[in-house]
């Protein structure tokens, strides 16, 4: 402490009017500008995240403890939304168009299809009909629908249809379920649809060997009653240890302005029947009236890496959809990017997607891009008669969502993680950057027995770029806490990381 104000503290009574002043003005400023770090509590932890050999992702800040550009008064680093690109082929499947999914067989490589064909008959009386039709591709870009024969449709057995339903009539909105194979009864694929047919109306399973022969005998009605006439999807949380259903909460509401909107339903088994207990999960807001888009005709939803990937479709009543991103780490609370970018938008005025565009969050990944189907429509929503098609959508494999650093370069600092060992891969476009790693403790101060300086620097643009130290493996680190603190020398894309499993040194 200064000798002047020692004195004056502590000899009270000496000091006038103005050095008491004097004195508490320092004693301020010494309360402001002291920095007080405090001890942590004898025995406490800090707390980690368990990750795992997924690839993680930076859609959101759950992993991230800090970002910040290095011209930190002008520049930051902020999340940048890429959209997919539509195919210049498009539409790769004309004439055709509804709910669908798409998988590749992990075997053969051969792209495969399930969609919903609609089927307009009149309008005095109304009368329509669906079913569901299967295509295939070798290369995802030119298909075939083959001559099955099962069923009349369209007043002929020429067509593609693997699922007419009851009556023969009015299956729609198929979703094929991604669950642990236990849970397939030896199916190789398992089917959700729904019906409207007096004595069978609700949502189905149905398993098949093959993708085009569903067995009759498996067709089990989960839900009588419940027709949510929408994409309904069925996911498995591993997490929870549950089965989570997106869909509308039909029995509650039933008017249009009331309805059209995202519900949530959760079961521990599959092929029973579920509670029927919906919550309603997302709802429009103010940015979505603004268009006037006040419903959500549907989110098919996915979950991967962790995360459930909502393809959220925008509705302006009886006018045109377009899909959005929605996603979420616990399949309640979901996120919508900022400023709301589209996923896809309807093409131009008199295109084949002019009207409504309904993207499948059922991506292929192919090479280093995600191939996402959607479907389309000339008309918007409140045309009976249709002309549909379905189109191809293109990005960057988990190149969905980034975290961008400016000209000046940025940093991303991660929360404290629980490494599952293996090495680090990056998924980032350095083409104007460098990047390096440095891995520290919560402190942010180096690891004692590993390297105390960053990476060897990446540059280039790749979705798996490796890092290596010059003094220090990362597969050395198996169950230890640590962060990975990543530095962007330059503008670039930081997309994902993922730990690697370990291989050979």
């Amino acid at each position: 402490m200064n000798q002047r104000l020692y004195y004056l503290v502590c000899a009270p009574g000496v000091a006038t009017a103005r050095q008491a002043i004097w004195v508490a003005t320092c004693l301020l400023q010494l309360t402001l500008f002291t920095v007080i770090v405090p001890l942590p509590l004898p025995g406490a932890q800090p707390e980690a995240i368990a990750i795992h050999h997924d690839p993680q992702f930076f859609i959101d800040d759950y992993l991230v403890d800090n970002r910040w550009g290095v011209n930190y008064l002008t520049e930051t680093v902020t999340r940048l939304f890429h959209q997919p690109q539509k195919d210049h082929r498009n539409p790769v499947i004309p004439e055709n168009g509804g709910y669908l999914n798409v998988l590749r067989d992990e075997q053969t490589g051969l792209f495969r299809m399930w969609y919903e064909q609609y089927w307009y008959q009149s309008a005095e009386p109304l009368k329509y009909t669906f079913g569901i039709g299967y295509a295939e591709s070798t290369d995802g870009l030119h298909w075939k629908r083959p001559r099955i024969g099962k069923y009349k449709f369209k007043g002929t057995r020429d067509n593609n249809i693997v699922l007419l339903g009851p009556g023969n009539g009015l299956a729609q909105a198929q979703f094929l379920l991604e669950v642990p194979a236990k849970y397939k009864r030896g199916y190789k694929y398992v089917m959700l649809w729904s019906t409207y047919v007096a004595g069978e109306n609700g949502l189905h399973l149905v398993g098949s060997q093959n993708g085009i022969d569903w067995d009759p005998a498996s067709d089990t009605r989960i839900s009588p009653d419940f027709v949510p006439d929408t994409h309904t999807s069925i996911v498995w949380d591993p997490k929870l240890k549950k089965f989570v259903c997106f869909t509308r909460a039909v029995n509650i509401y039933t008017g249009e302005g009331q309805r059209r909107k995202i519900s949530r339903l959760e079961h521990t088994a599959l092929w029973e029947p579920w509670p029927i207990l919906p919550q309603n999960i997302l709802l429009p807001d103010t940015l979505d009236a603004r268009t006037n888009h006040n419903y959500f005709y549907g989110m098919p939803t996915r979950y991967y890496a962790g995360i459930y990937w909502g393809f959220l479709w925008p509705y302006q009543h009886q006018k045109d959809i377009f899909t959005e991103l929605a996603f979420s780490r616990d399949g309640i609370r979901f996120d919508r990017l900022a400023d709301r970018p589209h996923l896809v938008d309807p093409g131009p005025r008199n295109s084949w997607d002019a009207g409504m565009v309904l993207a499948s969050p059922s991506w292929v990944e192919v090479g280093d891009e995600w191939w996402i189907y959607y479907s389309g429509s000339k008309q918007q929503h409140d045309t009976y008669e249709q002309d549909t098609g379905i189109g191809l959508l293109r990005v960057r494999k988990e190149g969905l969502v980034s975290l961008h650093s400016p000209a000046g370069g940025g940093h991303v600092v991660t929360r404290l993680l629980r490494w599952p060992g293996g090495k680090l891969l990056v998924n980032a476009d350095l083409a104007d950057s460098q990047l390096t790693v440095r891995v520290t403790d919560y402190d942010r101060q180096p690891l004692k027995d590993f390297d105390s300086q960053p990476s060897l620097p990446l540059t280039g643009d790749s979705t798996r770029h490796e890092v290596h130290w010059e003094a220090g493996d990362l597969r050395d680190l198996q169950g230890r806490l640590l962060r990975l603190e990543f530095f962007m020398n330059g503008e670039a894309d930081l997309y994902t990381f993922l730990a690697a499993p370990s291989g050979d040194r």
